[in-house]
């Protein structure tokens, strides 16, 4: 039987602490920290996986605390868990080097997904197919993330899904209809609403989007 693996989350609302125990003890090993401080006198002590982090907190905020303890642990794998969406926190958060930033709400089965593909990077366990790269892009599958010669684009899960699947497959046309059931299985939606996300994402990954052509009657293509 395989070995728990060990995660430490801080969190400085008592009710968050307690759902975590509840959703996540069957899977992984916890340690609850309500304090930000008791963290790094937790860490000076004892091993953990991974440590999830809230983003706001007294006496010390998520940044500032991954901060003091990527100092004496900088192997140790540090993931953002915030109900803030803002750009501005997400690319912070990222650019300190975490190794994730999740939004809340976020399902249980994507969070365990999500802690174990972190600890399993840092194993040395890393998926091939984790990045995908072309000329000044890199779509970090995991974070669901891209990134444009350097400038770390945020994606909502809908644009992740549409570059995706082009950027896993270039040079091949996806019909509308195909991309449709791929984005909204078993659900009756409006043609437009591909247009809508097409073209925000068409605008966070200028210049790249350039790459992304539309063939009349016939879909869409990542034209490398």
């Amino acid at each position: 039987m395989d070995k728990k693996m060990h995660i430490t989350i801080v969190d400085d609302v008592a009710d968050n602490l307690k759902s975590y125990n509840e959703l996540l003890s069957s899977t992984f090993n916890l340690e609850l920290i309500q304090n930000p401080l008791d963290l790094l006198t937790f860490l000076s002590k004892n091993t953990t996986d991974l440590v999830v982090l809230d983003l706001h907190m007294p006496t010390m905020n998520g940044f500032e605390l991954y901060q003091k303890f990527k100092a004496t642990h900088p192997d140790l794998p540090a993931i953002f868990l915030s109900g803030d969406p803002s750009e501005e926190s997400v690319v912070k958060g990222l650019n300190l080097g975490a190794d994730d930033f999740i939004v809340k709400p976020v399902s249980l089965r994507e969070l365990i997904a999500r802690i174990k593909n972190k600890i399993n990077s840092k194993n040395g366990t890393k998926s091939q197919d984790s990045i995908i790269a072309f000329d000044g892009f890199k779509l970090h599958c995991e974070m669901q993330m891209a990134e444009i010669n350097d400038r770390k684009v945020q994606l909502t899960p809908i644009e992740f899904k549409l570059i995706h699947l082009l950027a896993k497959n270039p040079n091949k046309v996806y019909s509308r209809e195909y991309i449709t059931n791929l984005l909204w299985p078993n659900v009756h939606v409006q043609n437009q609403n591909i247009d809508t996300h097409l073209s925000n994402l068409r605008k966070k990954l200028l210049p790249f989007s350039n790459y992304i052509k539309t063939i009349k009657s016939r879909g869409y293509i990542l034209r490398i």
